[in-house]
């Protein structure tokens, strides 16, 4: 039997998450590691003239999650949704091969999933750079972990995650809206 399937609600809560932390962009750029990246992220043969429409790039991002998935798939038990979620959003950021060789996939692998989610805090690192330090230019990458730490935890439900980073707004927000 293989465990942890990209479908249901962990699909549409990863594309959620991963989608709004990433952001979107139609053209390339290069990220603060000096990359070349479009769309959702992605970097694998991102070239400098390319550009997107919005259904590309959520093409790419449901074809990609699902690649950077398949370590997940390989483990020998079902994860908890809110774990699948932030450990597929941490593949999906630094890439399967870094996902293997942490001691986050490894306490994963032992079924140590409260040690696991302790360590998605300690990469915090972008091109040497710590990204905690002012200055940075990647602070990004610590709320990033922070999030994935917290919905890991539990703290953090995936409503709560979007709407920390704005992409949800607040029932006082659409009850404002509505009443104007």
């Amino acid at each position: 039997m293989r465990y942890n399937k990209l479908i249901g609600p962990v699909l549409f809560g990863a594309i959620a998450v991963t989608g709004t932390l990433e952001g979107i962009r139609n053209k390339p750029y290069q990220d603060s590691g000096g990359i070349w990246t479009i769309c959702h992220g992605e970097t694998a043969g991102v070239t400098q003239n390319q550009s997107y429409t919005d259904e590309q790039c959520a093409m790419l991002l449901a074809s990609s999650l699902s690649y950077h998935n398949e370590p997940l798939e390989s483990l020998n038990y079902q994860l908890p949704p809110n774990v699948h979620i932030a450990a597929l959003d941490f593949s999906y950021n630094l890439g399967t091969n870094a996902l293997r060789r942490s001691t986050l996939y490894e306490k994963l692998q032992g079924h140590d999933i409260a040690g696991a989610c302790q360590e998605f805090n300690r990469w915090v690192y972008v091109a040497g750079r710590d990204c905690r330090k002012e200055g940075s230019n990647c602070s990004g990458i610590v709320t990033r972990r922070e999030i994935e730490t917290q919905l890991c935890t539990g703290e953090l439900s995936i409503k709560a995650a979007l709407q920390q980073l704005g992409h949800l707004p607040s029932d006082s927000d659409v009850i404002g809206a509505i009443s104007h």
